[in-house]
């Protein structure tokens, strides 16, 4: 397999810092960063958060993307809705971040989660970014979302929307984040764009 290149904005450490006092972080903070639709498995870290909340009642979770009149996800918005609302003091929409706030919001988060649920879900670029930021993931056992985990072991794995083993996993990282958290340059260079265009290189080299 050849992985795709990935790379995150430079920001300073003061912006980083600015980010956590905007949203006022203090105790553990769950990140996601997705669509509010249906196959990003949304519901599947709610329905997760009780047992999370039971240990860590200062826990937050920070959900960066686009949720509000998504297209063709209005129906999947109503429907979690509820249960949003039950969870509003532990649940942050921060909307639609770019490249530089992207890269202040993930060294804020204690792990990142992908509960996605769709098989059409590939490789999960965003825990790559997550984890050169010094973040673990927990990520579905798609196919292709698990693939980051599996590469770097910088997270867990968990069964597809598994809310219990989410639970589980999450406090176990939360527990132990440390022992889940790999060197940067170890995850620069699985994912570097230098590695990335060396490997097309030779294949199309040995197809001619």
């Amino acid at each position: 397999m050849i992985p795709p290149p990935v790379e995150v904005a430079s920001v300073a450490p003061e912006d980083v810092t600015g980010f956590r006092e905007t949203y006022n972080l203090r105790g553990p903070v769950i990140g996601m960063a997705a669509r509010l639709a249906a196959e990003k498995g949304v519901e599947v870290l709610l329905d997760a958060l009780p047992q999370v909340l039971e240990r860590y009642p200062n826990a937050r979770v920070l959900f960066a993307g686009p949720h509000e009149n998504v297209l063709g996800e209005e129906d999947y918005a109503r429907r979690v809705a509820p249960t949003l609302e039950r969870f509003r003091a532990h649940w942050t929409f921060v909307g639609t971040l770019g490249p530089a706030e992207m890269a202040a919001f993930f060294p804020n988060l204690d792990v990142i989660v992908v509960p996605s649920l769709n098989s059409t879900e590939t490789f999960g670029l965003v825990q790559v970014e997550a984890m050169l930021c010094g973040t673990p993931s927990i990520a579905s056992a798609l196919p292709g979302v698990r693939q980051p985990v599996l590469q770097t072991g910088m997270g867990e794995v968990v069964p597809i929307g598994d809310s219990k083993a989410l639970a589980a996993a999450l406090l176990r990282v939360l527990d132990n984040r440390d022992s889940y958290v790999r060197p940067r340059s170890e995850i620069a260079a699985k994912f570097s764009t230098e590695k990335t265009a060396e490997e097309y290189e030779r294949l199309l080299t040995e197809l001619r």
